[in-house]
């Protein structure tokens, strides 16, 4: 960018502006001036500008913190981003932390869609596993979170289609299987495969949820069995945790779209 169009006066509120946002510990207006070579003028009257706008605040003993006007900025910023961009980051960490294939399914009518997926530090080569991965529901950890947490005819509706491939006698045992399972899935917190999917391998997801209450997908990880089986508890913690992040991030916005 040609610096020579900016205003110096934005450029030093900016400054401003990030060095309390930046600071280990909350600053005095004289840290802010010394920190950015500010006559101490100036900075005074970036600060009065600064806490008209409520970008930031003084607390008792003068320290500046950040005002509740930087909600508005961040909560913009948010809506404009796909749900997906929004929550990829949980993704990361997730597959990070547990050193796992870490994913993020979303809820789009009647399927359940994989729209993130990072691959874990450890060796696991799933086949199949891609994004925009879709279908089979009932038997996918994501689909199962979503379906635990769906209302009538919602839910209906997602079997329904996902089960449309199957013959009559094996959907009805299916069903007879869910109605225990489901409810289960739903007072746990997380769902599974249990190898479903690809044999030696399991799926653990936990549910997403909006500002409203409504299941809008899930986030989990695939790794091999005898894995899980080490640290059962562990994983299950990291997914829900990673899923309860998630839900506070779809409650705080209203992302445009996915």
């Amino acid at each position: 960018m040609d610096n020579s169009y900016t205003l110096q006066t934005v450029e030093r509120a900016i400054s401003f502006l990030e060095y309390v946002a930046t600071a280990a510990v909350p600053p005095s207006i004289r840290d802010v001036s010394k920190a950015l070579d500010l006559n101490i003028t100036t900075s005074y009257h970036l600060l009065r500008t600064l806490v008209a706008h409520d970008y930031i605040k003084r607390d008792d003993e003068g320290r500046l913190e950040l005002g509740d006007g930087i909600e508005v900025l961040t909560r913009n910023f948010r809506r404009h981003k796909s749900r997906e961009q929004l929550l990829s980051p949980i993704v990361q960490r997730l597959a990070a932390s547990t050193m796992e294939t870490a994913f993020l399914s979303l809820r789009e009518g009647q399927s359940v869609i994989l729209k993130v997926l990072v691959e874990g530090s450890q060796r696991l080569r799933v086949g199949g596993l891609y994004v925009g991965l879709t279908g089979h529901e009932y038997r996918r950890a994501a689909g199962k979170a979503v379906l635990a947490h769906l209302q009538e005819p919602a839910r209906a509706a997602m079997l329904e289609q996902s089960l449309s491939t199957i013959p009559v006698r094996q959907q009805k045992t299916i069903l007879k299987s869910l109605e225990k399972e489901l409810p289960l899935t739903a007072s746990r917190g997380w769902s599974a495969d249990n190898g479903q999917i690809e044999d030696g391998i399991i799926s653990i997801g936990a549910p997403l949820f909006d500002a409203s209450g409504e299941v809008q997908g899930a986030v989990g990880i695939v790794t091999p069995i005898f894995r899980m089986d080490k640290s059962p508890d562990a994983f299950r913690e990291a997914v829900m945790a990673a899923a309860a992040e998630a839900s506070r991030l779809l409650s705080n916005t209203e992302p445009s779209g996915s």
